[in-house]
């Protein structure tokens, strides 16, 4: 089954932080309008994964992700592979995928995840970050503290937590969801309004069911000897490439890009622009094959 059409960093060093400051929809560049696709169907994430999308979502592949950053005065590191929105004008929230080749990550610090230090490096970098955001006239972010603080599924291989953030005096939540794979990790980033991440996270959960790596990429087919290690693990995941210690050595002030999605949002969107009215929008494309 394929997708039909209807008309949001990380380096292997660095944290993706993207936080949806304006959840007010504004139009596509009117030359380049976002290529949304709608489902039902199988997505493509990258060449690494795929995920199935019922006909309640919409999404864009990897070069749509990229103008979608780009749209949003966002630096792109070349790790997006893909954005993923619900359909509903009642769900304000979207999904961004990035794919870090870091290699395999042990798992082995599940049970020793310390998330009042965790908190203070991911503050630290944030700081270092938004001399970089000032200079460039962007809005700076202020780290509130845990949503939902760390936590592992060793069944699932995921590692997610979420952070609470303000900019502009605006609030917002991003939920990260670290997908461990055999090469690398998949980041999944959700950027949701705080008031209604609750109902949001179970949603998505649920849509992340329908998320695999392909035969050749899962965690369970690492091979000792010959694949690559990861040099760092869990911890590091959460606060950014070597984690602490790159917030130590200052170096994380050079590498930590947050994302800060403005009043772009979602482009034309998924909801009042695409499909107001319930009516579908003039820019559609074939089915993605």
């Amino acid at each position: 089954m394929t997708l039909t059409t209807p008309r949001l960093l990380a380096t292997s060093a660095a944290i993706s932080v993207l936080f949806l400051v304006n959840l007010a929809f504004a139009e596509d560049s009117p030359t380049q309008p976002l290529p949304w696709k709608r489902g039902p169907g199988s997505a493509p994430i990258g060449d690494l994964a795929e995920i199935g999308l019922d006909d309640s979502y919409v999404y864009l592949d990897d070069a749509g992700t990229k103008r979608f950053m780009e749209l949003n005065q966002n630096p792109v590191s070349g790790a997006e592979l893909a954005t993923i929105a619900p359909i509903s004008d009642q769900e304000n929230w979207f999904l961004v995928f990035e794919f870090e080749p870091i290699g395999y990550v042990k798992d082995d610090e599940q049970d020793s995840l310390d998330a009042d230090a965790l908190l203070a490096s991911i503050r630290e970098g944030t700081q270092a970050a938004n001399e970089e955001r000032s200079k460039r006239g962007w809005s700076t972010l202020e780290i509130l503290g845990w949503q939902e603080k760390p936590h592992y599924d060793a069944r699932t291989h995921n590692l997610s937590w979420a952070v609470t953030a303000q900019s502009d005096g605006r609030k917002s939540v991003n939920r990260i969801v670290k997908l461990l794979g055999r090469r690398g990790v998949m980041t999944v980033t959700l950027v949701s309004p705080v008031e209604t991440l609750n109902a949001t996270i179970p949603v998505v959960d649920t849509m992340l069911d329908g998320y695999h790596f392909k035969s050749g990429h899962t965690y369970g087919e690492f091979v000792p000897g010959t694949d690559k290690l990861a040099e760092y693990g869990l911890t590091a995941l959460i606060v950014g490439g070597a984690g602490a210690a790159l917030v130590k050595s200052g170096l994380l002030a050079k590498l930590w890009k947050p994302i800060v999605v403005g009043a772009m949002a979602l482009g034309a969107s998924a909801k009042r622009l695409l499909f107001g009215g319930r009516k579908v929008a003039k820019n559609l494309e074939g089915p993605i094959v």
